[in-house]
């Protein structure tokens, strides 16, 4: 036994990789910014190595030694039950050093590497203080586990695959790290790695998952829809998992696929406490925005609405609810696809009709007129549709990364078919907000401030303010907007960052819509680095006001009506052509 922790103190100490925590922040905050520039990972794990033998008793710090002189590394440790091993290090009073640990852990593991160079003085501090606050909230059990995941690493693993150690088991920086595992300013090797959080995380076993979905569905509910389930995990995300199967009522003469979805158990019981860990990374932006330099930074806001993001990921009745509405929706589209939900699914489990497919970027590899066909298609269904639909109310989804959307491959009529999964964040724009929608697009175009000015309050959660004061700042913010660079949607989003960062409530439907089309232009880019989003948008809108000329002849007095399906008056529509 005394070996056996010998051993384990030494990978503690120099992989650096072990912390625990009480319900309440323990570290120190803010990092000094000169930490940055002095800290060394391989000199702090040695001096704290030094620290905690001379905590030890004269035996285990003799064995300690003799361990270290032969030469030996973490690779040769024996194995240790992360349980005993938290018996161990409790017992030996290392919860004074958990500071030095958590620093060593986040440095070791390489993720602030994610940081580019040009950030470095006002996104790095801020990048280490919150990933080194939300590891102190964690329970000591979690971060246990990143030890020995961590600890079986050899030492040339790539930064990629360190990182994505870190996120292991931890939902909200699995979805931090899809969130940004697409940017441009994320290094190429490590983006690689980030992607796979779309679709290709491990976390839990076939067995375990058939076994969790048994339990909560009730084995008489499985024989009566002869329920199989396949050998292996479909997919797994930072929230859910998936895995295939058959099933057979009574009126059906052969089975047929389904998919099975479950909220991950320990998602269930330690996401609610990463939650509240956001919660405390809201203040510690507040309290010292300007140390880190925020200004301009809506850091708030994104913490905010990650943290609404992950908690909608736990309503799996609102998420079915959202299935159904969707696949109405589409039902009738030529294009599109979204799965059906079966009436056996429960308010943890989720069973849904079955499409073979892949991933919509990986469509059509070395294909190039294929894989453009295919980012035009996702464009006009994903863009100009949800502007542009027939129904009154137009619903898009609300996270739309590559992981959710899929190139159908079974459809022989139709090759290009899209499906549309997991619509646990949807959004919704009646015909009104999409007027106003379009309104704003020809006002940033056309660089038009009196027409901007009429418009830019629908951003708003309530419309321009009544305050004089308020509004006057509001208009100015949108002014800033026409002299912006960029293509629409990069000045839309700016926008939002200027609204938010001097605390305007932004109407929630457009805030998701602009994020979502963020996320689907880097889509967009994989599959035709070449096509431009706004002239192919321009092109179809103009598709769509020749259908309707025949309508505006004969409505032409009619200078601002806009009840055509494109929502364009005649008088929009001369505008914008003598633009």
């Amino acid at each position: 036994m005394v070996r056996t922790s010998a051993k384990l103190l030494l990978a503690l100490c120099l992989l650096g990789a072990q912390a625990w925590a009480e319900s309440q922040f323990t570290v120190k905050l803010p990092t000094p910014r000169d930490h940055y520039k002095t800290y060394d990972a391989g000199k702090a794990a040695l001096e704290l190595m030094g620290k905690v033998m001379n905590d030890l008793d004269p035996q285990t710090r003799e064995l300690v030694m003799k361990f270290m002189q032969g030469g030996k590394g973490p690779e040769d440790l024996p194995d240790v039950d992360p349980k005993q091993a938290l018996e161990m290090i409790r017992a030996m009073g290392l919860a004074k050093y958990k500071p030095e640990l958590l620093d060593l852990f986040i440095h070791k593991s390489q993720v602030l590497e994610l940081c580019p160079p040009e950030y470095q003085d006002n996104v790095l501090p801020i990048m280490h203080d919150a990933l080194l606050a939300f590891m102190d909230g964690l329970s000591e059990e979690r971060l246990a586990e990143r030890l020995f995941t961590l600890s079986q690493l050899p030492p040339d693993t790539p930064r990629g695959e360190k990182i994505l150690v870190l996120a292991s088991k931890i939902p909200t920086l699995q979805k931090l790290g899809q969130i940004v595992a697409r940017m441009e300013v994320i290094p190429p090797d490590v983006s690689k790695y980030l992607q796979t959080l779309e679709s290709g995380i491990s976390t839990i076993t076939r067995d375990e998952l058939v076994g969790f979905i048994k339990s909560d569905v009730g084995e008489d509910m499985v024989e009566k829809h002869r329920i199989m389930f396949a050998g292996e995990i479909l997919a797994e995300a930072s929230v859910g998992a998936v895995i295939r199967a058959t099933y057979q009522s009574e009126n059906m003469a052969e089975p047929d696929d389904i998919v099975c979805k479950l909220i991950k158990p320990y998602v269930v019981t330690g996401l609610p406490r990463e939650l509240e860990i956001i919660d405390g990374l809201i203040d510690l932006a507040d309290d010292n925005a300007g140390f880190y330099q925020l200004e301009g930074v809506p850091l708030k806001e994104l913490f905010q609405e990650l943290k609404e993001k992950l908690g909608e990921e736990l309503l799996v009745t609102q998420e079915q609810e959202n299935f159904k509405r969707a696949y109405e929706f589409y039902r009738n589209s030529k294009w599109v696809s979204v799965p059906r939900i079966f009436d056996f699914s429960t308010e943890n489990v989720t069973f849904m009709e079955f499409f073979h497919g892949e991933k919509i970027n990986e469509a059509f590899p070395g294909d190039q007129e294929k894989r453009t066909i295919v980012a035009k298609r996702l464009m006009q269904v994903m863009l100009y549709d949800s502007l542009f639909s027939k129904p009154e109310v137009a619903i898009f989804h609300g996270d739309p990364h590559a992981g959710n959307v899929m190139h159908v491959t079974d459809d022989q009529e139709n090759p290009y078919r899209i499906g549309l999964l997991d619509w646990g964040l949807i959004g919704e724009f009646n015909r009104e907000r999409r007027m106003e929608m379009v309104q704003l697009t020809l006002a940033l175009q056309q660089k038009n401030r009196k027409k901007l000015h009429r418009n830019v309050g629908a951003l708003l959660r309530n419309g321009l303010p009544r305050d004089p004061e308020k509004r006057q700042q509001v208009l100015a913010l949108a002014d800033k907007c026409l002299e912006a660079k960029g293509g629409t949607m990069q000045v839309y989003a700016g926008l939002v960052t200027e609204l938010t960062t001097n605390g305007f409530v932004l109407d929630s439907n457009f805030a998701l819509y602009i994020k979502s089309q963020a996320t689907l232009d880097g889509i967009y880019r994989e599959l035709d680095p070449e096509l431009n989003s706004e002239k192919y948008l321009e092109k179809l809108t103009g598709r769509r006001v020749m259908k309707e000329l025949p309508k505006r002849l004969l409505f032409l007095p009619a200078w601002n009506y806009r009840g055509y399906r494109s929502l364009l008056s005649n008088g929009d529509v001369f505008a914008q052509v003598f633009h």
